[in-house]
């Protein structure tokens, strides 16, 4: 597969074509939210109407500034820059609820989605998100891409999420590959550090995404 892609290398996009058959590997493995998925309209309702119950404003500038952070970690950011303790507990669950109202409004992104159905039946393959399980797992159905993977990894089976390996190293381990022969494909920085940190080549998708309505 070839398409114009900007690598994790700085190449230009523009100029440069991304080809598979240009890298060295023997699995690969994809973040889901703002990689694969285009879930960020569905964790920005879902953010904004649990946080809304219990009388709290969530503005769009603010957590559009911020994605790409478990919901544990957005809530630290919350709370720091409004001086304020949330029951994490209760919007936790709450969250889980109400990302399944929203399911409707999923897309895939179809670079890396296009990537995950060719390649699938040719080499193991997995997805590492600092997600919650259910809320990833119901993404990856609804958009029909679940049973491609042979493994799903999220921030609930590790202790440190994204900038830490613990989540791309973990999926290495169910895929029973080496973490040094692992492609991954991401779209933050705080991700393609965590790729970075468990000795894996990883590629940035964000010139092939179409920005959310």
């Amino acid at each position: 597969m070839s398409a114009a892609i900007s690598d994790d290398d700085g190449t230009n996009p523009a100029t440069s074509e991304f080809s598979l058959d240009d890298h060295v590997f023997d699995a690969i493995i994809f973040d889901c939210d703002g990689t694969i998925a285009d879930t960020l309209p569905v964790h920005f309702l879902t953010f904004q109407e649990a946080l809304g119950e219990v009388g709290y404003t969530l503005e769009r500038d603010w957590y559009f500034a911020r994605t790409g952070l478990s919901s544990d970690k957005l809530f630290n950011a919350y709370e720091q820059s409004f001086g304020l303790t949330l029951d994490r507990p209760t919007l936790l669950a709450r969250c889980k609820l109400l990302y399944q109202n929203h399911l409707d409004k999923l897309r895939e992104h179809g670079f890396a989605a296009t990537i995950a159905r060719e390649q699938f039946g040719h080499v193991p393959m997995a997805v590492a998100s600092a997600g919650m399980k259910s809320a990833v797992t119901s993404t990856l159905q609804t958009l029909d891409l679940l049973e491609l993977f042979d493994t799903v990894v999220t921030i609930e089976d590790v202790k440190h999420g994204k900038p830490a390996p613990d989540l791309y190293l973990l999926a290495a381990e169910r895929l029973n590959v080496a973490p040094a022969r692992c492609l991954v494909f991401e779209d933050t920085e705080e991700g393609l550090e965590a790729a970075h940190n468990a000795g894996m080549r990883a590629v940035d998708v964000r010139p092939h995404l179409t920005p959310s309505a």
